[in-house]
Order: structure tokens, then C-alpha cells, then sequence
């Protein structure tokens, strides 16, 4: 593994140990500056029916936990047919583990939805994100297979996590901490491991190979 990717794997661990975990526990022992300033927020946005929450559900199901993982089981399935088999593990590890943290710290975190009507709201707890997880890991990855295709135009799709996010926050189904958290999960969740197979594809190789190159 070289230096830049031990860094990467490095930096996914300390952000994730420095900023969710903080965050983890202040969420479940209910902090009261950060509640005050969730509440505040999520209080300042209300959509009213109309094309411009119309819009905001359709971004959101990019993030969608149960589309992304059933994506990202049919790309591996593709992968594997093109006998691209570190490529399919890769999309795997990335995608469905980066949604079992994120439902693994939903059940320890148990935070309570904002929601106001109960009968629209996901039944799920809010801490993190599961939306802005997968997105955030989903895309990284879209992104990195297609790094080969297209070249850096591919992380443009990188802002889609970002879209995801806010989409949550707007619609009144998570708190603005729930979301940050989220994208910090699923991206460094996805950046590490990105790392790990492009270090295993390096040693396959016996070179370091350009990202840009793909990690398979």
C-alpha cells in the first residue's frame, strides 16, 4: 500500500473517529445546544405541496437505501459477467457495507425523528442518514468505475450525495447533524476501501497505477 493510500485509509478512519462518533454521542445524550440548533434549522424550512417538493422527493431517491443496494447488486452481477470480479467485490464492500453501518448506528444512536406527521414518516431512527450514507458511498464509487470511461468528469457526480443531503433536511425527515454525519460515513466508508482495492490491484500490477486507471 502506498503512503497516499494509507493516508486515505488514515484520514477516513480519524474524521469518522473525530467528528460521528463526537457527534454519535452527543445526538443520544441529547446535548442541548446541538438539539437547539437541529430543531432551529429544520424549524426554518417547510415545503408546501408543489413542484418544488415534487422535485425535492425525486432527488431524494437517489439516496434511496433499498434502489442503491438493489443497484449496486446488479452492477456487481454485471461486473462479474465481464469477469471483472475484484471490481464486483468492490462495488459490494463499498455500497451494501457503508448501508450495515449505517443501520448498525441507527439501532445504537436510536434518535427520534423530526417528523411531524407520524403517519408520513419513515419508521426508522434518524441518526445517520441512511439517504445521505448510501449516496455518499454509492456515487464515490459510481464515480471511481467510471474514472477509466470518462476521466474526472466523473466526480461531478460527487454533488449528488450533497443534493441527497440537503433533500432530507428540507423534506422534515432528518436533522441537519443527521445528514453531515451521514455523508461523513458513506464517504469515508467508500474512500477507504477504494484505497484498499487500489492498493490490492498495485500489488497485482507490481506498480502504482494512476486511480484514473480504475481499481480492478
Amino acid at each position: 500500500m502506498s503512503r497516499l493510500q494509507r493516508g486515505v485509509v488514515l484520514a477516513a478512519v480519524l474524521a469518522t473517529l473525530a467528528l460521528v462518533l463526537p457527534l454519535a454521542v452527543l445526538v443520544r445524550d441529547g446535548w442541548e445546544p446541538l438539539r437547539r440548533a437541529d430543531t432551529r434549522v429544520e424549524d426554518a424550512w417547510d415545503l408546501p405541496a408543489g413542484w418544488a417538493r415534487d422535485l425535492t422527493l425525486a432527488v431524494t431517491q437517489l439516496g434511496a437505501p433499498l434502489l442503491l443496494e438493489l443497484a449496486a447488486v446488479l452492477i456487481a452481477l454485471w461486473l462479474l459477467r465481464q469477469r471483472r470480479h475484484r471490481l464486483a467485490v468492490y462495488v459490494l464492500v463499498s455500497v451494501l457495507g457503508a448501508e450495515l453501518v449505517s443501520t448498525t448506528s441507527k439501532h445504537l444512536v436510536a434518535r427520534v425523528r423530526p417528523c411531524i406527521d407520524a403517519a408520513s414518516c419513515p419508521q426508522s431512527t434518524s441518526f445517520p442518514s441512511g439517504h445521505a450514507v448510501g449516496a455518499a458511498a454509492f456515487w464515490i464509487t459510481v464515480a471511481v468505475l467510471l474514472l477509466p470511461v470518462v476521466g474526472r468528469k466523473a466526480w461531478a457526480l460527487l454533488l449528488l450525495p450533497l443534493a441527497v443531503a440537503a433533500s432530507r433536511v428540507l423534506l422534515g425527515v432528518h436533522y441537519p447533524s443527521d445528514v453531515i454525519a451521514g455523508l461523513v460515513v458513506g464517504g469515508c466508508w467508500a474512500a477507504a476501501w477504494t484505497a484498499v482495492f487500489a492498493a490490492w490491484r498495485d500489488e497485482r500490477e507490481g506498480r502504482d497505477v494512476p486511480l484514473e486507471e480504475g481499481v480492478g
